[in-house]
């Protein structure tokens, strides 16, 4: 009777004891493998990070931005041929070129900045010229728009013009369209104007920088000095560079090949991880099995012998 007391209690401690250790040995297991798991997530956002960083690295390298530049023209009058001028690279003491250079840096390049446009970059102009419908407008006809190209000491690198004039509209379209416009014209919120765009393309940068571009107004082979030059609101020039082909398509893609970059790196650098530092984003675990079977064993084993002993006496 008392042998079987005692094995009563001896087996509902054991496992009790036995219990605890399963839930504890469980809460150590879960607590190692959440502790890895975090330990490879962290791993693995720092290769992909770095290899983010590698790809922005190679493409500031490899992708070229066009140039593209807005500025307003202010055109100078008093001269017979009326002059605006846009600079377009700064010098090395922080100033900007005006077009108006000055004698001590007349014959030297020493002072110039980082060239603005690229080398063998074609470049697209637009003169934006906006003029009244003024009668004198409309009785000068054609006049000659010309961009000149210059460098930091004022030698012409390359010279074009476009002809351009006013869309002839007939008294009868004019006085429709001044009847079906007259309550936005009387309140200011149009105006009697036409905007001319004169495309310039047939430019590509050279050996020598472009510092400056000089726009002149220049009247027809019939009017004298000062005569025939239209009458202008406001004006401006746009400027874009054009990228050579195999740029411009790294350009237009560069989102695309900035992903597989950075995709293609994180890929090396987790296989460089894999073969060369395996342990570290893989750690051995070491097995504890064998361990604790020998122990519980030898545990029954003991349990089993104190009852053998109670039962024999």
């Amino acid at each position: 009777m008392w042998g079987d007391l005692y094995l009563s209690i001896t087996s509902f401690i054991f496992t009790r004891l036995k219990a605890q250790k399963l839930v504890l040995n469980l809460a150590t297991r879960f607590g190692l493998a959440l502790f890895w798991s975090m330990y490879v997530y962290f791993v693995l956002v720092g290769l992909l990070v770095s290899g983010f960083v590698l790809g922005g690295l190679t493409m500031r390298r490899l992708v070229e931005k066009p140039v593209q530049s807005i500025d307003v023209l202010n055109f100078d009058y008093t001269k017979p041929s009326p002059v605006a001028f846009m600079p377009i690279m700064s010098s090395s003491g922080g100033g900007i070129y005006t077009g108006l250079i000055s004698k001590d840096g007349a014959n030297t390049m020493e002072n110039v900045g980082v060239r603005a446009i690229p080398y063998n970059h074609k470049l697209l102009l637009i003169v934006s010229l906006t003029l009244p419908e003024s009668e004198y407008n409309r009785n000068l006809g054609i006049f000659q728009v010309r961009v000149e190209f210059l460098t930091a000491n004022g030698k012409v690198t390359a010279s074009s013009s476009q002809p351009c004039m006013l869309k002839f509209k007939s008294q009868p379209i004019r006085l429709v369209e001044t009847t079906f416009k007259s309550v936005p014209l009387l309140a200011g919120f149009q105006s009697e104007a036409q905007t001319l765009n004169v495309q310039i393309h047939d430019f590509t940068e050279g050996y020598e920088p472009t510092a400056c571009l000089k726009v002149i107004l220049e009247q027809r082979a019939e009017y004298q000095s000062g005569a025939g030059i239209p009458q202008i609101y406001a004006a401006s020039l746009s400027l874009e560079s054009q990228l050579p082909k195999m740029k411009k398509t790294i350009w237009y893609w560069r989102r695309t090949i900035f992903v597989w970059i950075s995709l293609m790196s994180f890929l090396t650098e987790l296989l460089v991880v894999l073969i060369l530092f395996r342990p570290i984003i893989m750690p051995r675990r070491r097995t504890k099995g064998g361990g604790d079977k020998k122990r519980l064993s030898s545990e029954q084993n003991f349990v089993v012998k104190n009852v053998a002993i109670r039962r024999r006496e």
